[in-house]
Protein backbone atom coordinates (compact mmCIF):
# COMPACT_ATOMS: atom_id res chain seq x y z
CA UNK A 1 0.00 0.00 0.00
CA UNK A 2 2.74 2.43 0.96
CA UNK A 3 4.58 1.68 -2.30
CA UNK A 4 1.45 2.70 -4.20
CA UNK A 5 1.29 5.95 -2.25
CA UNK A 6 4.98 6.57 -2.99
CA UNK A 7 4.48 5.89 -6.69
CA UNK A 8 1.43 8.17 -6.77
CA UNK A 9 3.39 10.91 -5.00
CA UNK A 10 6.27 10.76 -7.46
CA UNK A 11 3.83 10.74 -10.36
CA UNK A 12 2.16 13.85 -8.91
CA UNK A 13 5.59 15.48 -8.50
CA UNK A 14 6.18 14.94 -12.21
CA UNK A 15 2.67 15.99 -13.26
CA UNK A 16 2.21 19.20 -11.26
CA UNK A 17 5.04 21.17 -12.99
CA UNK A 18 3.50 20.40 -16.37
CA UNK A 19 0.13 21.92 -15.44
CA UNK A 20 1.36 25.52 -15.62
CA UNK A 21 4.16 27.52 -17.10
CA UNK A 22 3.54 30.51 -14.81
CA UNK A 23 6.80 31.38 -13.06
CA UNK A 24 4.83 32.93 -10.18
CA UNK A 25 2.70 29.84 -9.48
CA UNK A 26 5.68 27.51 -9.86
CA UNK A 27 7.65 29.67 -7.42
CA UNK A 28 4.87 29.63 -4.81
CA UNK A 29 4.40 25.86 -5.12
CA UNK A 30 8.14 25.26 -4.80
CA UNK A 31 8.29 27.44 -1.70
CA UNK A 32 5.34 25.50 -0.32
CA UNK A 33 7.23 22.25 -0.90
CA UNK A 34 10.32 23.56 0.89
CA UNK A 35 8.27 24.72 3.89
CA UNK A 36 6.46 21.37 3.93
CA UNK A 37 9.81 19.57 4.13
CA UNK A 38 10.98 21.95 6.86
CA UNK A 39 7.75 21.43 8.82
CA UNK A 40 8.19 17.66 8.45
CA UNK A 41 11.59 17.98 10.09
CA UNK A 42 10.16 20.04 12.96
CA UNK A 43 7.38 17.45 13.39
CA UNK A 44 9.97 14.83 14.37
CA UNK A 45 10.97 16.97 17.35
CA UNK A 46 7.56 18.38 18.29
CA UNK A 47 5.31 15.46 17.43
CA UNK A 48 7.41 12.32 17.60
CA UNK A 49 9.68 12.91 20.63
CA UNK A 50 7.68 15.66 22.32
CA UNK A 51 10.12 18.57 22.52
CA UNK A 52 9.48 22.19 21.56
CA UNK A 53 12.13 23.91 19.47
CA UNK A 54 12.35 27.68 18.91
CA UNK A 55 15.58 27.49 16.95
CA UNK A 56 15.06 24.94 14.19
CA UNK A 57 16.03 27.58 11.66
CA UNK A 58 19.59 26.77 12.76
CA UNK A 59 19.42 23.64 10.60
CA UNK A 60 17.68 25.48 7.76
CA UNK A 61 20.46 28.06 7.69
CA UNK A 62 23.24 25.47 7.90
CA UNK A 63 21.83 23.71 4.84
CA UNK A 64 21.43 26.94 2.90
CA UNK A 65 24.94 28.19 3.69
CA UNK A 66 26.52 24.79 2.98
CA UNK A 67 24.96 24.83 -0.46
CA UNK A 68 25.77 28.49 -1.17
CA UNK A 69 29.41 28.14 -0.07
CA UNK A 70 30.11 24.95 -2.04
CA UNK A 71 28.01 25.67 -5.14
CA UNK A 72 30.61 27.79 -7.01
CA UNK A 73 33.07 24.89 -6.77
CA UNK A 74 30.88 21.78 -7.04
CA UNK A 75 27.72 23.04 -8.69
CA UNK A 76 24.49 23.69 -6.81
CA UNK A 77 22.70 20.36 -7.31
CA UNK A 78 25.74 18.40 -6.11
CA UNK A 79 25.69 20.38 -2.86
CA UNK A 80 22.06 19.54 -2.05
CA UNK A 81 22.74 16.03 -0.67
CA UNK A 82 25.94 17.29 0.99
CA UNK A 83 23.80 19.70 3.01
CA UNK A 84 22.52 16.70 4.98
CA UNK A 85 25.84 16.36 6.81
CA UNK A 86 25.86 19.54 8.95
CA UNK A 87 22.25 18.80 9.86
CA UNK A 88 23.19 15.36 11.13
CA UNK A 89 26.19 16.66 13.12
CA UNK A 90 24.31 19.53 14.75
CA UNK A 91 21.29 17.26 15.24
CA UNK A 92 23.36 14.89 17.35
CA UNK A 93 24.56 17.87 19.38
CA UNK A 94 20.96 19.06 19.87
CA UNK A 95 20.02 15.51 20.90
CA UNK A 96 22.75 15.45 23.52
CA UNK A 97 21.43 18.79 24.77
CA UNK A 98 17.90 17.35 25.03
CA UNK A 99 19.19 14.70 27.45
CA UNK A 100 20.08 17.46 29.93
CA UNK A 101 17.40 20.08 29.23
CA UNK A 102 13.65 19.63 28.99
CA UNK A 103 10.63 21.77 28.21
CA UNK A 104 11.14 25.51 27.98
CA UNK A 105 14.84 25.20 28.83
CA UNK A 106 15.49 23.12 25.71
CA UNK A 107 13.39 25.46 23.56
CA UNK A 108 15.33 28.50 24.81
CA UNK A 109 18.65 26.72 24.27
CA UNK A 110 17.77 26.03 20.62
CA UNK A 111 16.78 29.67 20.18
CA UNK A 112 20.13 30.79 21.60
CA UNK A 113 22.05 28.41 19.30
CA UNK A 114 20.21 29.72 16.24
CA UNK A 115 20.99 33.26 17.37
CA UNK A 116 24.68 32.42 17.74
CA UNK A 117 24.79 30.94 14.24
CA UNK A 118 23.13 34.09 12.89
CA UNK A 119 25.79 36.17 14.66
CA UNK A 120 28.63 34.08 13.23
CA UNK A 121 27.13 34.23 9.74
CA UNK A 122 27.01 38.02 9.99
CA UNK A 123 30.60 38.36 11.22
CA UNK A 124 32.59 35.67 9.38
CA UNK A 125 32.80 37.93 6.37
CA UNK A 126 35.53 35.94 4.63
CA UNK A 127 33.35 32.82 4.54
CA UNK A 128 29.78 34.12 4.45
CA UNK A 129 30.18 37.64 3.01
CA UNK A 130 28.68 38.97 6.24
CA UNK A 131 25.29 40.72 6.34
CA UNK A 132 25.26 41.08 2.55
CA UNK A 133 25.04 37.32 2.16
CA UNK A 134 26.16 34.95 -0.56
CA UNK A 135 24.76 35.20 -4.07
CA UNK A 136 23.79 31.79 -5.46
CA UNK A 137 22.85 31.25 -9.09
CA UNK A 138 21.87 27.56 -9.38
CA UNK A 139 22.16 25.86 -12.72
CA UNK A 140 19.23 24.10 -14.36
CA UNK A 141 17.90 21.10 -12.44
CA UNK A 142 19.01 17.64 -13.64
CA UNK A 143 16.79 16.27 -16.40
CA UNK A 144 15.07 19.57 -17.12
CA UNK A 145 16.07 19.67 -20.76
CA UNK A 146 15.08 16.06 -21.39
CA UNK A 147 11.39 16.69 -20.72
CA UNK A 148 11.21 20.22 -22.09
CA UNK A 149 10.69 21.98 -18.75
CA UNK A 150 11.95 25.43 -17.91
CA UNK A 151 14.15 25.98 -14.84
CA UNK A 152 11.21 26.76 -12.54
CA UNK A 153 9.42 23.54 -13.53
CA UNK A 154 12.54 21.45 -13.00
CA UNK A 155 13.13 23.05 -9.62
CA UNK A 156 9.55 22.36 -8.52
CA UNK A 157 9.78 18.72 -9.59
CA UNK A 158 12.89 18.07 -7.52
CA UNK A 159 11.47 19.85 -4.48
CA UNK A 160 8.29 17.75 -4.65
CA UNK A 161 10.19 14.54 -5.37
CA UNK A 162 12.47 15.07 -2.37
CA UNK A 163 9.43 15.88 -0.22
CA UNK A 164 7.65 12.67 -1.27
CA UNK A 165 10.72 10.51 -0.68
CA UNK A 166 11.38 12.15 2.71
CA UNK A 167 7.77 11.62 3.78
CA UNK A 168 7.78 7.98 2.67
CA UNK A 169 11.08 7.22 4.40
CA UNK A 170 10.00 8.97 7.59
CA UNK A 171 6.69 7.09 7.54
CA UNK A 172 8.66 3.82 7.45
CA UNK A 173 10.79 4.93 10.39
CA UNK A 174 7.79 6.03 12.46
CA UNK A 175 5.94 2.77 11.81
CA UNK A 176 8.96 0.66 12.78
CA UNK A 177 11.03 0.05 15.91
CA UNK A 178 12.72 3.47 15.68
CA UNK A 179 9.38 5.30 15.68
CA UNK A 180 8.15 3.18 18.57
CA UNK A 181 11.26 4.11 20.55
CA UNK A 182 10.60 7.78 19.75
CA UNK A 183 7.04 7.50 21.05
CA UNK A 184 8.08 5.57 24.15
CA UNK A 185 10.70 8.21 24.96
CA UNK A 186 8.13 10.96 24.40
CA UNK A 187 5.36 9.44 26.55
CA UNK A 188 7.32 8.05 29.52
CA UNK A 189 11.14 8.10 29.44
CA UNK A 190 11.47 6.15 32.70
CA UNK A 191 9.19 3.38 31.49
CA UNK A 192 11.07 3.31 28.19
CA UNK A 193 14.41 2.98 30.00
CA UNK A 194 13.03 0.15 32.14
CA UNK A 195 12.18 -1.72 28.92
CA UNK A 196 15.70 -1.40 27.55
CA UNK A 197 15.22 1.73 25.43
CA UNK A 198 18.34 3.99 25.52
CA UNK A 199 16.39 7.25 25.64
CA UNK A 200 19.40 9.56 25.30
CA UNK A 201 20.58 7.80 22.14
CA UNK A 202 16.99 7.73 20.84
CA UNK A 203 16.72 11.51 21.18
CA UNK A 204 20.07 12.01 19.49
CA UNK A 205 19.07 9.88 16.49
CA UNK A 206 15.71 11.62 16.22
CA UNK A 207 17.39 15.03 16.27
CA UNK A 208 19.91 13.86 13.67
CA UNK A 209 17.12 12.79 11.31
CA UNK A 210 15.25 16.04 11.97
CA UNK A 211 18.38 18.13 11.44
CA UNK A 212 19.19 16.33 8.20
CA UNK A 213 15.73 17.02 6.74
CA UNK A 214 15.78 20.67 7.87
CA UNK A 215 19.22 21.19 6.33
CA UNK A 216 18.01 19.56 3.13
CA UNK A 217 15.11 22.02 3.12
CA UNK A 218 17.62 24.85 3.57
CA UNK A 219 19.62 23.72 0.56
CA UNK A 220 16.46 23.49 -1.55
CA UNK A 221 15.49 26.99 -0.42
CA UNK A 222 18.52 28.53 -2.16
CA UNK A 223 17.02 28.82 -5.70
CA UNK A 224 14.02 30.55 -4.14
CA UNK A 225 15.89 33.21 -2.12
CA UNK A 226 18.98 33.52 -4.40
CA UNK A 227 20.88 35.47 -1.71
CA UNK A 228 21.66 33.47 1.42
CA UNK A 229 21.99 35.93 4.29
CA UNK A 230 22.14 35.58 8.10
CA UNK A 231 18.39 36.20 8.35
CA UNK A 232 17.82 32.60 7.27
CA UNK A 233 18.70 31.67 10.86
CA UNK A 234 16.07 34.10 12.20
CA UNK A 235 13.23 33.40 14.62
CA UNK A 236 10.69 33.96 11.83
CA UNK A 237 11.68 30.78 10.06
CA UNK A 238 11.74 28.80 13.31
CA UNK A 239 8.25 30.08 14.14
CA UNK A 240 6.97 29.07 10.70
CA UNK A 241 8.19 25.52 11.27
CA UNK A 242 6.51 25.14 14.68
CA UNK A 243 3.27 26.88 13.64
CA UNK A 244 3.01 24.81 10.47
CA UNK A 245 3.20 21.63 12.55
CA UNK A 246 0.52 22.88 14.94
CA UNK A 247 -1.64 24.13 12.06
CA UNK A 248 -1.56 20.84 10.17
CA UNK A 249 -1.51 18.50 13.18
CA UNK A 250 1.53 17.21 14.98
CA UNK A 251 0.11 13.74 15.62
CA UNK A 252 0.54 12.77 11.95
CA UNK A 253 3.12 13.14 9.21
CA UNK A 254 0.63 14.40 6.63
CA UNK A 255 -0.45 17.30 8.89
CA UNK A 256 2.92 19.11 8.95
CA UNK A 257 3.26 18.70 5.18
CA UNK A 258 -0.17 20.30 4.66
CA UNK A 259 0.57 22.99 7.23
CA UNK A 260 3.91 23.88 5.67
CA UNK A 261 2.44 24.09 2.18
CA UNK A 262 -0.43 26.31 3.36
CA UNK A 263 2.01 28.68 5.05
CA UNK A 264 3.38 29.43 1.59
CA UNK A 265 0.14 29.32 -0.41
CA UNK A 266 -2.45 31.08 1.79
CA UNK A 267 -0.55 34.39 2.20
CA UNK A 268 -0.20 34.57 -1.59
CA UNK A 269 -3.92 33.88 -2.03
CA UNK A 270 -4.72 36.84 0.26
CA UNK A 271 -2.13 39.16 -1.24
CA UNK A 272 -4.88 41.18 -2.95
CA UNK A 273 -6.22 42.55 0.33
CA UNK A 274 -2.98 44.38 1.03
CA UNK A 275 -1.95 45.05 4.62
CA UNK A 276 -4.75 42.85 6.01
CA UNK A 277 -3.06 39.83 4.45
CA UNK A 278 -1.10 38.87 7.55
CA UNK A 279 -3.99 39.59 9.92
CA UNK A 280 -6.39 37.38 7.97
CA UNK A 281 -3.92 34.51 7.84
CA UNK A 282 -3.34 34.85 11.59
CA UNK A 283 -7.11 34.70 12.21
CA UNK A 284 -7.38 31.54 10.11
CA UNK A 285 -4.53 29.97 12.07
CA UNK A 286 -6.10 30.95 15.39
CA UNK A 287 -9.56 29.72 14.39
CA UNK A 288 -8.13 26.40 13.25
CA UNK A 289 -6.32 25.83 16.53
CA UNK A 290 -9.40 26.78 18.56
CA UNK A 291 -11.84 24.62 16.60
CA UNK A 292 -9.40 21.77 15.94
CA UNK A 293 -6.78 21.74 18.71
CA UNK A 294 -5.21 18.71 17.06
CA UNK A 295 -4.69 20.62 13.79
CA UNK A 296 -6.33 20.25 10.40
CA UNK A 297 -5.75 16.50 10.30
CA UNK A 298 -7.88 16.04 13.42
CA UNK A 299 -10.90 16.66 11.15
CA UNK A 300 -10.49 12.99 10.23
CA UNK A 301 -11.41 12.08 13.81
CA UNK A 302 -14.94 13.29 13.07
CA UNK A 303 -15.44 10.60 10.44
CA UNK A 304 -17.24 7.42 11.55
CA UNK A 305 -14.88 4.70 12.71
CA UNK A 306 -14.73 1.42 10.84
CA UNK A 307 -16.76 -1.26 12.56
CA UNK A 308 -14.82 -4.32 13.69
CA UNK A 309 -14.90 -7.19 11.25
CA UNK A 310 -14.50 -10.90 11.70
CA UNK A 311 -10.93 -10.75 10.45
CA UNK A 312 -10.08 -8.33 13.26
CA UNK A 313 -10.48 -11.12 15.82
CA UNK A 314 -7.25 -12.12 17.60
CA UNK A 315 -5.15 -14.57 15.65
CA UNK A 316 -4.61 -17.94 17.32
CA UNK A 317 -1.31 -18.30 19.15
CA UNK A 318 0.68 -21.47 18.62
CA UNK A 319 2.70 -23.28 21.28
CA UNK A 320 5.81 -22.33 19.32
CA UNK A 321 4.92 -18.63 19.54
CA UNK A 322 4.34 -18.96 23.27
CA UNK A 323 7.71 -20.67 23.69
CA UNK A 324 9.44 -17.86 21.79
CA UNK A 325 7.77 -15.12 23.81
CA UNK A 326 7.95 -16.68 27.28
CA UNK A 327 10.10 -19.14 29.17
CA UNK A 328 9.12 -22.75 28.68
CA UNK A 329 7.35 -24.38 31.57
CA UNK A 330 9.89 -26.22 33.64
CA UNK A 331 10.61 -27.45 37.13
CA UNK A 332 11.77 -24.62 39.33
CA UNK A 333 15.36 -25.49 40.23
CA UNK A 334 17.14 -24.89 43.47
CA UNK A 335 19.94 -22.81 41.97
CA UNK A 336 22.55 -20.34 43.05
CA UNK A 337 21.32 -16.76 43.54
CA UNK A 338 20.57 -14.81 40.39
CA UNK A 339 20.59 -11.57 42.42
CA UNK A 340 22.83 -10.87 45.41
CA UNK A 341 22.40 -7.69 47.44
CA UNK A 342 24.83 -6.91 50.25
CA UNK A 343 24.70 -3.99 52.66
CA UNK A 344 22.70 -1.74 50.35
CA UNK A 345 21.79 1.65 51.81
CA UNK A 346 20.31 4.85 50.47
CA UNK A 347 20.38 8.22 52.23
CA UNK A 348 18.57 11.42 51.29
CA UNK A 349 20.40 14.04 53.30
CA UNK A 350 19.80 13.07 56.93
CA UNK A 351 17.07 10.55 56.06
CA UNK A 352 17.98 6.89 55.60
CA UNK A 353 15.40 5.31 53.28
CA UNK A 354 17.15 1.93 52.96
CA UNK A 355 19.52 0.80 55.68
CA UNK A 356 22.14 -1.96 55.19
CA UNK A 357 19.87 -4.49 53.47
CA UNK A 358 21.14 -7.96 52.53
CA UNK A 359 19.01 -10.09 50.22
CA UNK A 360 19.40 -12.91 47.71
CA UNK A 361 17.02 -14.12 45.02
CA UNK A 362 17.53 -17.65 43.71
CA UNK A 363 16.83 -18.51 40.08
CA UNK A 364 13.27 -19.73 39.65
CA UNK A 365 12.21 -18.27 43.01
CA UNK A 366 9.21 -16.03 43.68
CA UNK A 367 10.23 -13.65 46.47
CA UNK A 368 7.74 -11.28 48.05
CA UNK A 369 8.91 -8.02 49.60
CA UNK A 370 6.49 -6.46 52.08
CA UNK A 371 6.47 -3.64 54.60
CA UNK A 372 4.40 -0.67 55.74
CA UNK A 373 4.10 2.44 53.61
CA UNK A 374 7.38 4.33 53.78
CA UNK A 375 9.37 1.20 54.58
CA UNK A 376 11.70 1.81 51.61
CA UNK A 377 10.39 -0.85 49.23
CA UNK A 378 10.01 1.36 46.15
CA UNK A 379 13.34 3.08 46.85
CA UNK A 380 14.88 -0.38 47.05
CA UNK A 381 13.39 -1.31 43.67
CA UNK A 382 14.50 1.99 42.19
CA UNK A 383 18.11 1.28 43.18
CA UNK A 384 17.99 -2.27 41.83
CA UNK A 385 16.78 -1.03 38.44
CA UNK A 386 19.31 1.82 38.18
CA UNK A 387 17.00 4.82 38.56
CA UNK A 388 18.70 5.88 41.80
CA UNK A 389 22.27 5.56 42.96
CA UNK A 390 23.28 3.40 45.90
CA UNK A 391 24.80 5.18 48.90
CA UNK A 392 26.57 2.02 50.09
CA UNK A 393 26.64 -1.70 49.39
CA UNK A 394 26.75 -3.90 46.30
CA UNK A 395 24.25 -5.39 43.83
CA UNK A 396 25.30 -8.33 41.63
CA UNK A 397 23.18 -9.84 38.86
CA UNK A 398 24.51 -13.28 37.96
CA UNK A 399 27.76 -12.28 39.65
CA UNK A 400 28.15 -9.01 37.70
CA UNK A 401 28.14 -5.68 39.51
CA UNK A 402 25.30 -3.55 38.08
CA UNK A 403 25.68 -0.48 40.31
CA UNK A 404 26.16 2.63 38.20
CA UNK A 405 24.67 1.15 35.04
CA UNK A 406 21.92 3.05 33.25
CA UNK A 407 18.44 1.50 33.60
CA UNK A 408 18.33 0.41 29.95
CA UNK A 409 21.64 -1.41 30.35
CA UNK A 410 20.38 -3.20 33.45
CA UNK A 411 17.27 -4.22 31.49
CA UNK A 412 19.50 -5.51 28.70
CA UNK A 413 21.28 -7.70 31.26
CA UNK A 414 17.96 -9.27 32.25
CA UNK A 415 16.58 -7.29 35.21
CA UNK A 416 13.29 -5.62 34.27
CA UNK A 417 10.86 -3.77 36.52
CA UNK A 418 7.29 -2.52 36.46
CA UNK A 419 6.13 0.60 38.30
CA UNK A 420 3.91 1.15 41.33
CA UNK A 421 1.40 3.24 39.43
CA UNK A 422 -0.04 2.14 36.11
CA UNK A 423 2.69 2.83 33.56
CA UNK A 424 1.78 2.50 29.90
CA UNK A 425 2.28 4.66 26.83
CA UNK A 426 -1.21 6.22 26.76
CA UNK A 427 -1.21 7.58 23.20
CA UNK A 428 -0.43 4.16 21.73
CA UNK A 429 -2.59 1.10 21.28
CA UNK A 430 -2.16 -2.02 23.38
CA UNK A 431 -0.28 -3.85 20.64
CA UNK A 432 1.95 -0.79 20.04
CA UNK A 433 2.75 -0.69 23.77
CA UNK A 434 3.82 -4.31 23.59
CA UNK A 435 5.86 -3.69 20.44
CA UNK A 436 7.68 -0.83 22.19
CA UNK A 437 8.89 -3.42 24.68
CA UNK A 438 10.40 -5.60 21.93
CA UNK A 439 13.23 -3.08 21.55
CA UNK A 440 15.83 -5.82 22.08
CA UNK A 441 14.00 -8.57 20.18
CA UNK A 442 15.33 -8.95 16.64
CA UNK A 443 16.52 -5.30 16.40
CA UNK A 444 16.32 -3.74 12.93
CA UNK A 445 18.87 -1.23 11.65
CA UNK A 446 18.20 2.30 10.43
CA UNK A 447 18.59 1.62 6.73
CA UNK A 448 16.67 -1.65 6.86
CA UNK A 449 13.76 0.16 8.51
CA UNK A 450 13.98 3.17 6.21
CA UNK A 451 13.82 1.00 3.10
CA UNK A 452 11.63 -1.76 4.61
CA UNK A 453 13.93 -4.47 3.30
CA UNK A 454 12.82 -8.13 3.21
CA UNK A 455 14.92 -8.78 6.30
CA UNK A 456 13.16 -5.98 8.13
CA UNK A 457 9.76 -7.42 7.17
CA UNK A 458 10.74 -10.82 8.56
CA UNK A 459 11.98 -9.28 11.79
CA UNK A 460 8.82 -7.21 12.18
CA UNK A 461 6.65 -10.27 11.60
CA UNK A 462 8.65 -12.11 14.27
CA UNK A 463 8.19 -9.26 16.74
CA UNK A 464 4.46 -9.25 16.14
CA UNK A 465 4.21 -13.03 16.67
CA UNK A 466 5.98 -12.61 20.00
CA UNK A 467 3.62 -9.79 20.95
CA UNK A 468 0.55 -11.91 20.13
CA UNK A 469 1.87 -14.59 22.47
CA UNK A 470 2.52 -12.03 25.20
CA UNK A 471 -1.00 -10.61 24.88
CA UNK A 472 -2.42 -14.12 25.12
CA UNK A 473 -0.40 -14.75 28.29
CA UNK A 474 -1.83 -11.72 30.09
CA UNK A 475 -5.32 -12.13 28.60
CA UNK A 476 -5.40 -8.96 26.50
CA UNK A 477 -5.60 -10.39 22.98
CA UNK A 478 -9.12 -8.99 22.56
CA UNK A 479 -7.83 -5.54 23.48
CA UNK A 480 -4.92 -5.48 21.04
CA UNK A 481 -6.10 -2.49 18.99
CA UNK A 482 -7.65 -0.47 21.82
CA UNK A 483 -5.89 2.65 23.08
CA UNK A 484 -3.95 1.87 26.24
CA UNK A 485 -5.46 4.89 27.99
CA UNK A 486 -8.95 3.43 27.46
CA UNK A 487 -8.21 0.21 29.33
CA UNK A 488 -9.60 -0.28 32.84
CA UNK A 489 -6.99 0.21 35.53
CA UNK A 490 -6.61 -3.52 36.15
CA UNK A 491 -5.96 -4.22 32.48
CA UNK A 492 -3.43 -1.41 32.35
CA UNK A 493 -1.60 -3.19 35.16
CA UNK A 494 -1.71 -6.44 33.18
CA UNK A 495 -0.43 -4.60 30.13
CA UNK A 496 2.50 -3.33 32.20
CA UNK A 497 3.34 -6.91 33.17
CA UNK A 498 3.01 -8.02 29.55
CA UNK A 499 5.36 -5.27 28.37
CA UNK A 500 7.95 -6.34 30.92
CA UNK A 501 7.66 -9.93 29.69
CA UNK A 502 8.41 -8.82 26.13
CA UNK A 503 11.95 -7.96 27.23
CA UNK A 504 12.35 -11.65 28.19
CA UNK A 505 13.78 -10.88 31.63
CA UNK A 506 15.83 -13.23 33.75
CA UNK A 507 14.50 -11.44 36.83
CA UNK A 508 11.17 -9.59 36.88
CA UNK A 509 10.60 -6.87 39.52
CA UNK A 510 6.92 -6.13 40.11
CA UNK A 511 6.20 -3.00 42.14
CA UNK A 512 2.71 -3.30 43.68
CA UNK A 513 1.02 -4.84 40.63
CA UNK A 514 -2.24 -5.38 42.55
CA UNK A 515 -2.46 -1.84 43.95
CA UNK A 516 -5.85 -0.30 43.16
CA UNK A 517 -7.32 -3.50 41.75
CA UNK A 518 -10.68 -4.93 42.80
CA UNK A 519 -11.02 -8.57 43.78
CA UNK A 520 -11.80 -9.78 40.25
CA UNK A 521 -8.84 -7.89 38.76
CA UNK A 522 -6.53 -9.07 41.55
CA UNK A 523 -7.55 -12.70 40.97
CA UNK A 524 -6.91 -12.28 37.25
CA UNK A 525 -3.45 -10.87 37.97
CA UNK A 526 -2.78 -13.71 40.43
CA UNK A 527 -3.59 -16.26 37.71
CA UNK A 528 -1.13 -14.61 35.33
CA UNK A 529 1.60 -14.51 37.98
CA UNK A 530 0.89 -18.10 38.98
CA UNK A 531 1.39 -19.21 35.37
CA UNK A 532 4.69 -17.32 35.25
CA UNK A 533 5.63 -19.07 38.47
CA UNK A 534 4.87 -22.44 36.85
CA UNK A 535 7.11 -21.49 33.95
CA UNK A 536 10.00 -21.09 36.35
CA UNK A 537 10.32 -17.33 36.00
CA UNK A 538 12.24 -15.54 38.74
CA UNK A 539 10.16 -12.75 40.30
CA UNK A 540 10.71 -10.22 43.07
CA UNK A 541 7.35 -8.69 43.93
CA UNK A 542 6.25 -5.89 46.23
CA UNK A 543 2.57 -5.75 47.16
CA UNK A 544 0.21 -5.00 50.03
CA UNK A 545 -2.31 -7.67 48.97
CA UNK A 546 -1.01 -10.30 51.37
CA UNK A 547 -3.75 -12.79 50.57
CA UNK A 548 -2.74 -12.84 46.92
CA UNK A 549 0.95 -12.64 47.69
CA UNK A 550 1.09 -15.52 50.15
CA UNK A 551 -0.85 -17.77 47.80
CA UNK A 552 2.02 -18.17 45.33
CA UNK A 553 5.34 -16.78 46.65
CA UNK A 554 8.09 -19.09 47.96
CA UNK A 555 9.58 -16.65 50.41
CA UNK A 556 8.86 -13.27 51.95
CA UNK A 557 11.26 -10.57 53.09
CA UNK A 558 10.06 -7.70 55.27
CA UNK A 559 11.33 -4.11 55.33
CA UNK A 560 10.53 -1.68 58.15
CA UNK A 561 12.04 1.82 58.39
CA UNK A 562 14.46 0.78 55.65
CA UNK A 563 15.77 -2.27 57.52
CA UNK A 564 15.11 -5.93 56.79
CA UNK A 565 13.38 -7.40 59.84
CA UNK A 566 12.22 -10.72 58.42
CA UNK A 567 13.03 -13.29 55.75
CA UNK A 568 11.44 -16.70 55.42
CA UNK A 569 8.51 -18.82 54.25
CA UNK A 570 5.09 -17.08 54.20
CA UNK A 571 3.73 -19.07 57.14
CA UNK A 572 6.85 -18.37 59.16
CA UNK A 573 6.71 -14.65 58.46
CA UNK A 574 3.03 -14.51 59.44
CA UNK A 575 4.00 -15.80 62.91
CA UNK A 576 7.07 -13.63 63.42
CA UNK A 577 6.36 -11.27 66.32
CA UNK A 578 8.22 -8.15 65.15
CA UNK A 579 6.68 -8.47 61.69
CA UNK A 580 3.21 -8.72 63.20
CA UNK A 581 3.90 -5.65 65.32
CA UNK A 582 5.40 -3.58 62.51
CA UNK A 583 3.21 -4.54 59.59
CA UNK A 584 0.25 -6.81 60.30
CA UNK A 585 -1.24 -4.72 63.03
CA UNK A 586 -0.57 -6.94 66.03
CA UNK A 587 1.83 -6.64 68.96
CA UNK A 588 4.50 -8.68 70.60
CA UNK A 589 2.35 -9.03 73.71
CA UNK A 590 -0.58 -10.23 71.66
CA UNK A 591 1.63 -12.69 69.81
CA UNK A 592 3.18 -14.06 73.02
CA UNK A 593 -0.23 -14.45 74.58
Amino acid sequence: MRLLVLAAGLAAAALIPTLTGSAYILDVLAYGGVLALFALSVAIVVGQIGFITFGHAAFLGLGAYTSAILAPTLGYWVTVPLALLPGVVFGIAFGALSARLNGAYFAIATLVIAGLLEYFAANLVGLTNGPMGLLAMPESAPGTGLVGWNDAQGYLFWVLAVLVLAWAGLANLVAGPMGRRWHATRDDPNLAESLGVPTRWVRMRAMAVSGALASLAGALLVPKIIVVSPTVFGIDNSAIGVLAVIFGGRATLAGPVIGGALFAILPEMFRGIGELNTALFALILLATVVVFPGGLMSVLDLLPRRKPKAEDAPEPVSDQDMAQALPEKKDRPDCAPILTIEGVSRQFGGLTAVDNVDLTVAEGEILGLIGPNGAGKTTFFTMLSGFQTVSAGSIHLRGEDIIGLAPHKIAAKGLVRTFQHSAVFPRLSVVENMLCATNMQHPSGFWATLLKTPRYRREEAERRRIVRAGLAEVGLSHRAHDAAVDLPYGEQKLLGVGMALMVRPDLLLLDEPAAGLNMVEANRLRDVLADLRDRGMTILIVDHNLTMLMSFVDRIAVLHHGRKIGDGAPAEIARQADVVEAYLGGSKEGENA
